[in-house]
């Protein structure tokens, strides 16, 4: 790996440590990502890296979404409100802390951290389901949000920053959040750390191995450098996870589209026939997540040792 005051240049998989090919290349405003993939375990990535300053101010800034969208920040009820119209969060809150209920039984402490808790749905499950939480967003308005949503106070604080006794806790939940992370290395082996024995470290981010990916390529649009610079598949996520520590429990593979995807493209001669079609589009991404193609990965590890 080669550095410089701007930007860090890997010379080899930082995941495995193999070698690499050029992948593809994305023009965002005026600068031109370059991503390459590993030959080896097929972890893909952004190569040369913004620097990790770049990165805080620009997640500060816009949070997580979409930084050239040009809307106003959302309120809580406008939130709550897509969130009634789509149901995403608040599934996969339920199904990621159901699963980490289950695995995380034998622990001796309840502390849960939720790295990147965005607005705060997967904290107000993990509130709910008996957790002593504590959540981090670097984002001013997701964390306002959180706040209001489960009456904590989010800590304004990169992962990079963050610090906790060693073994102190019971779970680590990245959910959509270490595409983000510059080191991938740095952020698992602090989670280890950090973790007690029989600790979990729950992880959610999309499939670089999905079908649409693969169908899509660079058009896929979690392939958005650069708001996301890590590409995992489940083998180049687990062995990162086993790397440092960690003994995998489970994976789980989700598709999800919003109903929207298709009202705003049928004509209104059509539309009687949109249940069929949705119901049609359940049963297909269905059969795609048992091919394991889907298109968000969960890993689950746990801290054995």
């Amino acid at each position: 790996m080669t550095s410089s005051k701007d930007s860090i240049q890997y010379q080899s998989c930082p995941v495995c440590g193999m070698g690499f090919r050029p992948w593809r290349a994305k023009q965002v405003g005026d600068h031109r990502y370059c991503m390459d993939v590993c030959n080896a375990c097929g972890y893909c990535f952004v190569n040369p890296r913004p620097s990790l300053s770049f990165l805080m101010e620009y997640y500060s800034t816009f949070g997580h979404g979409d930084a050239d969208s040009g809307k106003a920040p959302p309120t809580l009820a406008q939130v709550t409100q897509n969130e009634r119209v789509f149901p995403n969060s608040t599934v996969d809150a339920r199904r990621l802390v159901n699963t980490i209920s289950k695995l995380a039984f034998t622990n001796t402490t309840k502390k849960f951290l939720d790295v990147g808790c965005g607005y705060g749905f997967f904290s107000a499950e993990a509130l709910r389901q008996g957790f002593d939480v504590q959540a981090l967003e670097l984002a001013t308005n997701e964390r306002r949000i959180a706040k209001e949503l489960t009456g904590l106070e989010p800590v304004a604080s990169s992962f990079e920053d963050y610090q906790c006794p060693a073994g102190s806790l019971g779970v680590v939940l990245m959910s959509q959040i270490l595409e983000h992370a510059l080191d991938v290395n740095l952020w698992v082996a602090k989670s280890r750390e950090f973790l007690a024995k029989d600790g979990i470290l729950a992880i959610a981010l999309p499939n670089y191995g999905s079908f649409f990916r693969r169908l899509l390529q660079e058009r896929d649009p979690f392939v958005c450098p650069p708001t996301h610079l890590n590409f995992f598949n489940p083998h180049s996520l687990s062995k990162l996870m086993s790397k440092h520590g960690f003994v995998i429990e489970k994976i789980e593979w989700v598709s999800r589209l919003p109903k929207s995807t298709f009202q705003r493209r049928v004509p209104s001669v059509a539309k009687p026939l949109l249940p069929v079609v949705h119901l049609g589009t359940r049963m297909s991404l269905g059969v795609i997540d048992m091919m394991r193609l889907g298109m968000i990965i969960s890993v689950y590890g746990r801290k054995t040792t």
